[in-house]
């Protein structure tokens, strides 16, 4: 009873607004014998989409956070990359296009034009300088080099008069044909329009469909944020929601209870479980292993001085990096480690299990890492990560983060 009702506190925080995300995929290099890290830091920010305009809550408390931690708020407003979740996404289909009577009327008189090849020109009806716009818009994207266009006076008023050039017949030879390719043409702009308005989802999609495990660090209020801003609304209940997030992303792992669930581990972390702390305890004996490098072009987080804490692709990069170096300790002093070492070709690894100079086969680890999987914390709001490893930066929302599941005595 007392997680659900965290949970429901919890779904509240998805009106603050996703302003940053950072996804960080770890690969291996076997020539080199390390991990090498590729993390990306995106601002993200929605757009109006055919009268679907969006509205979010702020924390004054946040954001002067935010602003202490260089975040580029004109970044996020001006050039956020936009996105939608699916629920929205059906929404917009759904609505028709902003101005669509006009569009049709003018698409009608055009095909008409250029079915009669005794006009040598037809005239749009006069219409606001804002008609004229979205008139020139339409023609360039509809009719491309079929027609052109120039300016004539009728009445005194300003119209677009309209030419067919000599490439119209591209179009299609009679007013059936044209308008099979006019239609072919709205459309595939239409989903062009729609596809640019999902944006960003397409990311959280294709991080969906590889199954790769989904790393955080204390990371519950961030898998809701991203469920709400990139899946659709939160189920309404905490089993439901645990359901649809191991659908989604497969394994789990919150480093943050990794820690806490391992005593071996634990006594590693008295000085606390802060992600700056745990990268830079990470960075110590005896958590030297394995061998991880930043690739070439990402060198702007290539430091242990903790500079871009908080920025989004930053907290990724040090999410999955700690996990690694957690994974590879659990694994050496784990009793029952195998002693001979899995086939080449079954992991495309081929380190020594013994040798702690390298990293052990994917597998391995998440076997060790089973039974603290899928298991999140209840210690306070933090964010979200994901090998590939995600960080969500929102606009506010401290709340209280419960756990999906807990084993006995974790």
């Amino acid at each position: 009873q007392e997680l659900e009702e965290k949970y429901q506190r919890l779904r509240l925080s998805t009106g603050f607004l996703v302003v940053q995300v950072g996804v960080c995929p770890y690969s291996w290099d076997d020539e080199c014998g390390s991990f090498v890290a590729h993390p990306y830091n995106f601002y993200v920010f929605p757009k109006e989409f055919r009268g679907q305009d969006r509205r979010f809550l702020c924390q004054t408390r946040c954001i002067n956070f935010l602003s202490e931690s260089n975040l580029d708020f004109n970044r996020v407003f001006k050039s956020g990359i936009p996105f939608m979740n699916r629920d929205q996404e059906t929404n917009a289909r759904a609505c028709p296009p902003l101005n669509g009577a006009l569009l049709d009327s003018i698409r009608r008189q055009v095909v008409g034009f250029l079915s009669d090849s005794s006009q040598a020109s037809t005239v749009l009806p006069a219409m606001s300088n804002y008609h004229r716009k979205l008139s020139y818009e339409e023609l360039a994207v509809t009719f491309k080099d079929a027609v052109t266009t120039d300016k004539a006076m009728v009445n005194g008023e300003l119209c677009i008069r309209v030419s067919r050039t000599k490439h119209w017949g591209s179009m299609g030879s009679d007013e059936q044909s044209i308008w099979r390719t006019v239609n072919a043409r709205v459309k595939g702009a239409d989903e062009r329009e729609i596809d640019e308005a999902v944006g960003f989802r397409h990311v959280i999609d294709l991080l969906s469909e590889c199954k790769k495990p989904v790393v955080g660090h204390n990371m519950l209020l961030d898998l809701v944020q991203l469920h709400a801003h990139f899946v659709g609304e939160p189920p309404e209940h905490l089993a439901g929601f645990s359901a649809m997030v191991h659908e989604r992303f497969g394994t789990v792992v919150d480093t943050k209870y990794v820690i806490s669930a391992v005593p071996s581990l634990a006594k590693h972390f008295s000085g606390g479980t802060r992600l700056d702390h745990v990268f830079k305890t990470v960075h110590q004996k005896p958590f030297m292993h394995p061998a991880i490098r930043i690739a070439l072009g990402h060198e702007r987080y290539d430091d242990s001085k903790g500079q871009h804490l908080h920025e989004a692709g930053y907290d990724a990069y040090i999410s999955g990096y700690a996990l690694l170096r957690l994974g590879h300790f659990v694994m050496m002093e784990s009793h029952d480690a195998p002693q001979q070492p899995l086939p080449k070709n079954t992991t495309g690894l081929t380190p020594r299990l013994r040798d702690t100079a390298t990293f052990r086969p994917y597998s391995l680890l998440w076997d060790r890492l089973s039974h603290v999987s899928n298991r999140l914390l209840t210690v306070g709001m933090s964010s979200a990560n994901a090998a590939a490893c995600v960080h969500l930066t929102a606009s506010g929302g401290d709340v209280p983060m419960p756990a999906t599941a807990r084993p006995e005595g974790g």
